[in-house]
């Protein structure tokens, strides 16, 4: 099959520094079911309209054209057969900006394996430590063995983060999103990316905000306090990571990544 289903498609200037402005592709649905999703009616509700292979190579060539930095690939697990055509076909046809793989970490390896020489950038989140609390609230099983094994093969493709005139040529940023009244599952993503290698680019993320069904979880009816997210930065720390960002205050509208007010670390 063809057809891509794409929510949005634009340029986007909410990602970390080095990856914005962006050309971004919402793609439609997600392997995972967060009950606190900030885009539900993106991933979980579905919509947009379908698109061919070839549209799609027009859409990434037309955000080049528009000065993008990169094509942002927003969600993509689901679409990786149909969105590999696309690139080597967007690549023929002139795209030369860099491709970024932005992604929930729950993946298997031989679908990250499968973009080899295909993706220059890859931003996984690593949400959790606790197969527990991924399964609570996301609906997932063994999230943390296959995101682990999936940042490696990631990491192992791309190496670290190479950037150029304050613009990624190429490597791997991993976010993490501080959860309120859940620090161990933050101090356990954490310990296993320093295990990996502690020169990894990490984007420590504090927009969390109680939408879509996470009210019907008591303990993630608030935002994440400041000492909490400030508790999981000194954790950070700590373990001697050496590059990446830290977001500052919260984003205006708490909806979307909003990397306007970060800073490094």
């Amino acid at each position: 099959m063809d057809q891509i289903k794409i929510a949005w498609h634009g340029i986007h200037t909410g990602e970390e520094p080095p990856l914005a402005p962006a050309g971004g592709v919402f793609f439609s649905g997600c392997n995972l079911r967060c009950i606190f999703c900030q885009n539900y009616q993106i991933s979980q509700q579905k919509i947009g309209k379908f698109y061919s292979s070839a549209d799609l190579a027009g859409i990434m060539i037309g955000l080049q054209n528009e000065g993008a930095k990169n094509i942002d690939l927003v969600t993509p697990t689901i679409w990786y057969k149909q969105i590999k055509t696309t690139i080597i076909m967007a690549k023929e046809n002139g795209l030369k900006i860099p491709i970024v793989w932005n992604s929930n970490g729950y993946e298997e390896t031989k679908i990250i394996q499968a973009m080899d020489g295909l993706i220059d950038v890859y931003l996984p989140d690593f949400k959790y430590s606790d197969d527990n609390i991924a399964f609570k609230y996301s609906g997932i099983k063994n999230y943390f063995e296959t995101a682990s094994q999936a940042i490696a093969e990631m990491f192992k493709q791309v190496g670290q983060l190479q950037i150029e005139g304050n613009i990624a040529k190429r490597g791997l940023i991993v976010r993490h999103l501080v959860l309120p009244n859940n620090l161990a599952n933050s101090f356990g993503v954490l310990k296993k990316l320093a295990a990996l290698d502690q020169n990894i680019h990490i984007s420590l993320m504090n927009q969390y905000f109680p939408l879509h069904q996470a009210k019907k979880f008591p303990e993630l009816c608030r935002t994440t306090s400041k000492e909490e997210f400030n508790r999981v930065y000194n954790y950070l720390l700590n373990l001697d990571f050496k590059n990446g960002w830290v977001q500052g205050e919260k984003s205006q509208n708490n909806l979307i990544p909003d990397f306007s007010k970060t800073k490094p670390f």
